[in-house]
């Protein structure tokens, strides 16, 4: 099997390098960092998971920091 897990087809590499990434509860900078995109990218990759209810984001001070729904805990766990 691929390596890299079914669901980049599905919603794409970047976005499922994210969705890895917001496992541990992480910042949009943090996520920019992982997935190796500039933080805009990571910010409009992390509103299209938001709007799908594969995350969910909270405002922490200056920060928005991002944790995975159950949903994209089991999408994770299938992949």
């Amino acid at each position: 099997g691929d390596s890299r897990g079914s669901l980049g087809p599905l919603i794409g590499h970047t976005r499922r390098a994210i969705l890895l990434a917001v496992a541990t509860g992480r910042s949009t900078s943090d996520l920019a960092r992982e997935a190796g995109v500039s933080v805009g990218s990571a910010s409009e990759h992390a509103s299209v998971l938001r709007a799908a209810g594969l995350i969910t984001s909270c405002r922490d001070r200056n920060r928005m920091v991002h944790q995975l729904t159950s949903l994209g805990m089991q999408l994770l766990e299938n992949d």
